[in-house]
């Protein structure tokens, strides 16, 4: 009888293990994506292809949930009120991590408040004109700039792409009103629809309207061709000289996550990123895969970080 006993209670304790193990598996249930930004734009695709993959690489449901505004500060936000459990994530830009707090007083620490699990994908930036505008090269740029005003479309202020353009104007020694909207597909489609004449942006919600001739591409920010779009020059080939401004996507966990959920998380981002649909998705609008581990992404965030606050302080510039 003894042994009966000592086999249920054995059984049973191997039920309570088995339990706490299952309950202790990471993932479990479902996975929230931040996007901080409108749906149609870089992250926005990105954050789904992220997405959706995952779902499919852990069995668990991933859902996107859009949360624009404040330049990424209201998504920002939810992320650190969530629990740092690995369940909640958020796909961000350079500017709110790198550029933002440099700018004006923000209600999150970038270097203690945001866990970097991966770099996504390096994001170009790219200068276009309204196919109708009259303004297929630099040469013809810097001319219509010099016989009358113009605005140039950017995603946000304090956005990447709004300093790109300010560089733009310093660079060519042009005057060129920055009009802020609130991310690229809205600023992409403003200057498709002939609402200003040009436009620094992200490349994923642009690019179809480049193909579809809508819009012409005049260059894009990075020193090197990308391999996504291989036959626009860089804006340094189209007469900019020296010019160069670097954009990424990257995912975020909020402090205190603890770190084998990161490393999961991290090995995932670097599997779906290595997929061929994966790629083709993201290479067709200009992005580059380009994970790395979260001690590097550490870096390229310290780095970053230390030059966009040079060139504030050494220029003056600000978001407004």
């Amino acid at each position: 009888m003894n042994v009966f006993r000592t086999a249920r209670l054995l059984m049973a304790l191997l039920a309570v293990a088995a339990a706490a193990a299952q309950a202790e598996t990471f993932p479990n249930r479902t996975i929230r994506i931040i996007v901080p930004y409108p749906p149609g734009g870089s992250i926005d695709l990105t954050g789904r292809v992220i997405a959706k993959n995952l779902q499919n690489s852990v069995g668990q449901s991933v859902v996107v949930e859009n949360k624009p505004g404040a330049n990424a500060a209201i998504g920002i936000d939810d992320l650190t009120r969530s629990a740092p459990d690995g369940y909640t994530l958020i796909i961000l830009s350079d500017s709110p991590v790198t550029i933002n707090p440099h700018l004006s007083h923000v209600n999150y620490d970038p270097l203690a408040d945001l866990v970097p699990i991966s770099r996504v994908v390096r994001s170009p930036l790219i200068l276009v004109a309204n196919a109708k505008a009259g303004i297929a090269s630099i040469g013809d740029l810097v001319k219509a700039a010099k016989a009358k005003p113009l605005s140039i479309g950017v995603s946000a202020l304090g956005s990447t792409s709004y300093f790109a353009a300010e560089l733009l104007k310093r660079s060519l020694g042009l005057t060129l009103q920055a009009v802020p909207y609130r991310g690229g597909a809205p600023a992409a489609f403003a200057v498709a629809a002939g609402e200003v004449p040009l436009v620094f942006t992200d490349t994923a919600a642009i690019l179809p309207m480049v193909r579809a001739g809508k819009v012409v591409a005049l260059g894009i920010s990075e020193p090197v061709r990308s391999q996504a779009m291989p036959d626009i020059p860089t804006l340094r080939e189209a007469g900019v000289p020296g010019f160069a401004a670097s954009s990424w996507l990257a995912l975020f966990a909020p402090r205190g996550t603890p770190d084998d959920r990161v490393e999961r998380l991290n090995a995932e981002v670097a599997k779906i990123l290595a997929l061929p649909d994966a790629q083709k998705v993201l290479l067709a609008a200009g992005l580059e895969p380009a994970p790395n581990s979260p001690a590097e992404m550490r870096r390229v965030i310290a780095d970053d970080s230390a030059k966009w606050g040079q060139m504030i302080q050494a220029t003056g510039l600000k978001a407004q």
